[in-house]
Order: C-alpha cells, then sequence, then structure tokens
C-alpha cells in the first residue's frame, strides 16, 4: 500500500490547525457560557425592577386571551369589536366591584376579630401546643445563654413603621391604580382585533412566514383562550363546591370562603396548603368544638385533593399537564419575583409558554421537557390522524 507524500503533509497540516485553534474554540465557549450567565442574571434583574410595569401587563395580556372569546361572539352577532371590548369590559368590572362589596364586610369583620380569635385559639390549643413550647422556652434560654449581655451595649434606635391604615389605604391606592392599568389595557387589546396580529405579522419578510405566522398565533390564541376559560371555570366550580360545603357544616361567611378557595386554587400545591390554614384557623374560631372545627379544613383538604389529583386531569387531559417538580420551582420562581401575583399567574404563564413552544418546531423540546409528549410521539400521532 503507497501513501501519497502530498496527502500526508496535507493532513499533518490539517491537525497542526486544528490544535492551534483547540484553545480558541476553548475561550470561545467560555466566553458564550459567562455571556449567557450574565444575560440570565440581567433578566431576572429587569424583571424583579420592572414589576410595576411588567406585572399589569402580564395581566392584561391574561385577560385579553381569557376574554377574547367573548368579545369574537359578540362580534359574531352584529357588536363592532370596540362595542364588544366596551360591554366585556364594563360587565367585568361591575362582576369584580360587586364581588369586592359584597366581601368587604365579612372579610373587615373577620380580620377585626382576628387578634382576639387568635388568643382564644391558642388558650383552647394549650394542651396541644405545650410540648411545642416547653421546646420553644428551652431554645430561647439557650439562645440568651450563649448571647449574653454586652456592657456599654449602645441603645437602640427602632423606627416606627406606618400604622394599619396608613397601610391599608396605601395598599388600596395601588390597587386601584394598578386595576385601572389593567382594565384600560384589556380594553385596548380586545378593540384592537387582529390589528396586533396584523401588523407582527407584516414584520415577516416573506410570504410563507407570515402565513405561518398567522397560522400559530390562531392557535395559540384558542388553545391559551381554552386553557385559561377552563381553568377558570374549574376554580370557579371548586369555589362554589367549597362554600356549600362550608355552609352545610355550619361555617360562617361560607361566600367568603368558597372566594378565598377559588382564588388560592390557582397556586399549585402552596394554595391549597394556605387555604386550608386560614379555613382552619376560621374554623377554630367559629366553632367551640375543636374537633368539629378541625373536621372543617380536613374535608376542605378532601374536595381539593379530588379536585386536583382526579377532576382537573380528567378535563385537562395530559395536553395542559405540566411537569410537577419544574412546576414547583416555577411557582417559586415567579413567587420570588413578583411575590403573591407572580404565584398567581405562574401556571397560566407556564402553560402558555408550553403552547407557544409546541407551535414553534425548534421549541419543541422545551415543550417535551415541560411535561408534555415527546416530539417524535406527537409527530407520529399527528402522521397517524
Amino acid at each position: 500500500m503507497r501513501f501519497d507524500r502530498r496527502e500526508i503533509d496535507r493532513t499533518g497540516a490539517e491537525r497542526r490547525e486544528m490544535l492551534r485553534l483547540e484553545p480558541a474554540s476553548q475561550a470561545q465557549r467560555g466566553w458564550s457560557i459567562a455571556t449567557n450567565g450574565l444575560f440570565i442574571l440581567a433578566c431576572l434583574y429587569t424583571l424583579r425592577t420592572a414589576r410595576e410595569f411588567l406585572l399589569p401587563l402580564v395581566i392584561g395580556v391574561m385577560l385579553y386571551f381569557l376574554l377574547v372569546p367573548l368579545v369574537r361572539a359578540l362580534k359574531r352577532i352584529g357588536l363592532p369589536e370596540s362595542a364588544g371590548a366596551a360591554v366585556v369590559v364594563l360587565s367585568l368590572m361591575v362582576v369584580v366591584g360587586l364581588g369586592m362589596y359584597a366581601l368587604s364586610w365579612p372579610a373587615t369583620t373577620w380580620m377585626a376579630r382576628a387578634p382576639d380569635g387568635l388568643r382564644r385559639v391558642e388558650t383552647r390549643l394549650r394542651p396541644i401546643l405545650r410540648g411545642v413550647e416547653k421546646l420553644t422556652r428551652t431554645a430561647q434560654q439557650v439562645e440568651e445563654i450563649t448571647a449574653g449581655a454586652t456592657p456599654g451595649e449602645a441603645p437602640q434606635v427602632a423606627v416606627k413603621e406606618p400604622g394599619i391604615g396608613a397601610t391599608f389605604l396605601g395598599g388600596m391606592q395601588s390597587l386601584l391604580g394598578g386595576f385601572a392599568i389593567v382594565v384600560t389595557l384589556v380594553y385596548f387589546l380586545l378593540a384592537s382585533g387582529d390589528t396586533v396580529l396584523r401588523k407582527i405579522v407584516q414584520a415577516s419578510p416573506r410570504l410563507a412566514d407570515r402565513q405561518r405566522a398567522v397560522d400559530i398565533a390562531r392557535e395559540m390564541e384558542e388553545q391559551i383562550s381554552g386553557y385559561l376559560l377552563v381553568t377558570t371555570l374549574i376554580n370557579a366550580v371548586f369555589g362554589v363546591v367549597v362554600a356549600i360545603t362550608l355552609w352545610l357544616m355550619g361555617m360562617p361567611n361560607p361566600l367568603l370562603w368558597g372566594v378565598v378557595a377559588g382564588v388560592t386554587n390557582f397556586i399549585p400545591y402552596l394554595g391549597s396548603l394556605i387555604c386550608t390554614a386560614v379555613i382552619g384557623l376560621a374554623a377554630l374560631l367559629a366553632f367551640e368544638d375543636v374537633g368539629w372545627a378541625l373536621l372543617v379544613p380536613a374535608v376542605f383538604l378532601l374536595i381539593n385533593t379530588l379536585e386536583g389529583y382526579v377532576i382537573t386531569p380528567l378535563i385537562m387531559g395530559r395536553r395542559f399537564t405540566l411537569d410537577p417538580a419544574l412546576l414547583f420551582v416555577g411557582l417559586l420562581f415567579w413567587w420570588f419575583v413578583w411575590g403573591t401575583p407572580g404565584a398567581l399567574l405562574a401556571v397560566p404563564m407556564m402553560a402558555a409558554f408550553k403552547i407557544f413552544c409546541e407551535r414553534v418546531e425548534s421549541l419543541q423540546p422545551i415543550a417535551a421537557f415541560l411535561g408534555g409528549e415527546e416530539p417524535e410521539a406527537k409527530a407520529t400521532a399527528k402522521a397517524a390522524t
């Protein structure tokens, strides 16, 4: 077997060139990783600092997807989109306003009774909590012994925090301001119809890309609207069932607790725990019998378990199911970034992002990672149909 000298020289030169470029490629990979890390940190910082701007925007977009089927239905019966949007938004404002007015009195009454009630609950639960108190007292004594007293310690200056009234008024002003921004944004989005979609599509340079963008946008809007509508209906029915059950058990203000259960049901895992604790505290305040009072949160937890693990999966199906571990991580992330509103929006935002990834071929592995079917299985099912 004969070897060509020129072929050997060329192969050796290529190897030397690869060895020479390898450190440079490694440096480029390291720089790319560092750049991506800085970009992620910048996005996280932007999400936290721009919360006052981004949060009403996200809520408005979610409400748009939830309410746009109603505007389309009104348009089919001859009502223009601007008029239909006005009707839908005004109806939303009336429902929210009447609901807040109807629930404000029992909520205020319960919050006013809460401090005295907590002392009574502590007295009634004293035999159960006696062991916990001993451990707490021992830990405090150990902490005092190890900390000790510092001679000549400088006096501490306590900053007086605003009272409950000022905090409540400030919170109400912020809530009303955010509500006005969201309502205005929702009206303009609903009244614009397909204007925003047409502008986005016209930005595509090729006709094929425009048609594909229209198909993706239409399908995304339909799927996200359907998901939000079904989720809202499930939580509303869940709140009604909880209210009726608590009313049958003799709980005062069952409508209030039904609304609390329906709203907190948007928060996976943590929402049910928070609502169980609140309903349990309210039951301990309402009933003298401790056994019956503890039965109330137990019944609520049973209803919540049936809804979360049986009814909702049967209605929603595997299509809109998110991976539990990733869902919990996403819940913690959005709670860290935007607080309670972020926790309420975590599931709808993750579901909408999953639907978007399913419609874009290059992003389908991300949709599969979030809990959907594998791209190959989806392609096989699509081909079979």
